[in-house]
Order: C-alpha cells, then sequence, then structure tokens
C-alpha cells in the first residue's frame, strides 16, 4: 500500500461477542499496511489484535470494545478498552 502521509491513527470500536474478534484482525492488519509495515508485521498486528480482544473478552466485556491503533516512531501500538480493563500490544512496523 502507499505510504502514509503522517502517522496513522485509527479508532474502532467493535462488539465484544467473539464473532468480531477476526474482522477487527483484519482491519488491524490493514492499518498496519497502510502505515508503511512489512507483511510479517502486519500479520503480527492482526494476530495481536485478535488476542486483545479476546482477553478482553474472556474478562468479562459486554457490550462494545474500543480499539485505538497508533504508528508512532516506527512501532505499532494498538490498545484495547472495554469498561475498566485495559490491554495494549505494542510491535516493531518491519
Amino acid at each position: 500500500m502507499a505510504d502514509a502521509p503522517r502517522h496513522a491513527d485509527l479508532r474502532l470500536t467493535i462488539p465484544a461477542d467473539a464473532s468480531y474478534h477476526a474482522l477487527a484482525g483484519e482491519l488491524a492488519e490493514k492499518f498496519a499496511e497502510y502505515s508503511g509495515a512489512d507483511a510479517a508485521a502486519a500479520a503480527n498486528l492482526a494476530r495481536a489484535v485478535e488476542v486483545l480482544t479476546g482477553q478482553i473478552s474472556a474478562g468479562g466485556a459486554e457490550g462494545a470494545i474500543a480499539l485505538i491503533m497508533e504508528a508512532r516512531n516506527g512501532t505499532l501500538t494498538v490498545t484495547a478498552e472495554s469498561g475498566s480493563t485495559r490491554e495494549q500490544a505494542t510491535i516493531p512496523l518491519h
């Protein structure tokens, strides 16, 4: 994909239901590609998002999970939140 003209942020809210975790991972992978990540890093981000959403759902999240994805200084950071539960993962772009 084309290089992002500046840092990119993506905010996404998904239902806590497990059937949406893979979709969130796919969107995270596209976000990573847009942010300049290589294929391996993009796939790692997709897996990280699926794990994060799974952890939050397993923790009893009901309703929705908010995902904030940021690309800064050569790293991708994903924060997943629901209620008072917050999980975060950071991976390098390359």
